[in-house]
């Protein structure tokens, strides 16, 4: 299945030390972030630093509902820039509190590598969102990863109506700039598709 997106074109990161700072910051404090990204017009993630690696971060999403909505693992070495709201007692984390949703909280997660990550989140869920940005910046993949190893991901799509594609799309996992996983489109296809042809 493919998702649309859009955003705008971003800068390269100005440094990389302090964006690491900044997010280990946000996750010992529990604050709300905003990444922004030097991948070209790449959407701004929000949400709660739930695990950094020198590699992949993992961010609890934040949905417009002000509800968790999943994850996204991103791409260390793409992060421009890191936003936090200083407050710990923001709009956002009182209204968490009062629907009984806080703290945050991360599935056991390996992020040493695009590899390993990708392996956690689909042994997580079953159903993943994959995304290359630099060559489709405006497009996500959602399916089940059939293989994978350092140099092919064969991800079997699923497509909008529930319907699994014959075959799977395969790509380079050094491509891989993003993983969403365990958001509520993601559960809804995986409810309705049911578990992946074998053949």
């Amino acid at each position: 299945m493919i998702v649309i997106m859009s955003g705008k074109r971003k800068k390269p990161p100005l440094d990389q030390d302090a964006v690491l700072t900044r997010l280990a910051r946000a996750q010992q404090n529990q604050l709300l972030v905003t990444v922004r990204r030097w991948v070209p017009d790449a959407d701004r993630l929000e949400g709660f630093v739930v695990g950094i690696s020198p590699k992949w971060l993992a961010l609890q999403r934040l949905s417009d509902r002000i509800a968790f909505d999943g994850w996204h693992l991103i791409r260390v070495k793409d992060i421009q820039a890191v936003s936090l709201d200083p407050d710990p007692e923001c709009f956002e984390v009182k209204a968490l509190q009062a629907r009984s949703l806080w703290p945050p909280a991360a599935p056991e997660l390996s992020l040493g590598d695009v590899v390993s990550s990708l392996k956690s989140a689909s042994a997580i869920t079953g159903m993943v969102s994959v995304f290359d940005e630099f060559a489709r910046p405006d497009v996500c993949w959602i399916g089940a990863v059939t293989s994978l190893d350092d140099s092919k991901l064969h991800l079997r799509e699923v497509n909008t109506r529930g319907g699994w594609a014959s075959k799977p799309h395969t790509f380079d996992p050094a491509d891989v700039t993003r993983i969403d996983f365990g958001g509520g489109y993601e559960e809804a296809l995986r409810l309705v598709a049911g578990s992946p042809p074998t053949a």
